[in-house]
């Protein structure tokens, strides 16, 4: 029988032992880094509330007076808290105006985006977008106050990034003339993002007349003037106008 090497015994044991814990503190360490991934993420969850609530406020304030004219401190008594947890937010009333806006345009942006995703044709998603300009451009909207500084070039939104979104719409639009051009609707020489430019305009100056309350109040009698007017200077001779 082979006699037991006790010096090689005890080398094993304690490598073992050494391995046992190696896991225990890898393991430990794992678990401390996902409860601060949990307070971290916890923390980041309470901060947008946070930050959602207090927009939600300057929005309220915004649509009651068709105007960015509040005090920081009537966004604080709406949220109850102090002026000074507002400004850990917002530095001051311009960021929160500039917030307001880009969220208001992102919005417009993501449902351009979804109608035209799910429109059976070039025509079905065209008369979707101007549906969706016309719902969201009443008279003292967020997203009409957006256009409206944005095209004054108000001081108010220095920080915001309407233009750039509103070139995504114009985009959008773009792509679905292209799509109309394949399915026989608009003519084949027509330059797509001059006539989405055109379109997007005509939407921009609706929103300056919403703004001073000029505007057509009808939805779908509005959606068939601009359809009317967009298909007029692009369409073919047999494009129907429904």
């Amino acid at each position: 029988m082979a006699l037991i090497d006790e010096d090689a015994a005890a080398e094993v044991i304690g490598g073992m032992k050494a391995a046992r814990n190696a896991a225990h503190e890898l393991v430990e360490e794992q678990l401390e880094r996902g409860k601060t991934r949990l307070r971290s993420t916890s923390k980041t969850n309470k901060s947008r509330r946070t930050r959602k609530r207090i927009m939600d406020a300057a929005t309220k304030l915004i649509i009651e007076r068709r105007s960015v004219l509040f005090q920081m401190s009537e966004v604080s008594d709406l949220c109850g808290m102090s002026k000074g947890s507002l400004y850990y937010y917002f530095r001051d009333r311009d960021e929160l105006i500039a917030a307001i806006f880009d969220e208001s345009v992102d919005e417009l942006v993501s449902q351009t985006e979804s109608v035209a995703a799910h429109a059976p044709s070039a025509r079905a998603a065209l008369r979707g977008l101007f549906g969706e300009f016309a719902k969201r451009l009443k008279e003292g909207s967020v997203l009409s106050l957006a256009m409206t500084h944005e095209l004054a070039g108000s001081p108010d939104i220095a920080d915001s990034d309407v233009a750039s979104r509103l070139a995504r719409v114009a985009e959008v639009i773009a792509a679905q003339i292209e799509r109309a051009k394949a399915e026989g609707v608009v003519r084949p020489d027509v330059d797509s993002t001059a006539a989405a430019i055109f379109a997007l305009g005509g939407f921009l100056a609706t929103s300056l007349s919403t703004a001073h309350g000029n505007a057509a109040t009808d939805t779908d009698q509005l959606v068939s003037q601009l359809m009317e007017m967009t298909m007029s200077g692009v369409g073919t001779a047999g494009a129907s106008l429904d």
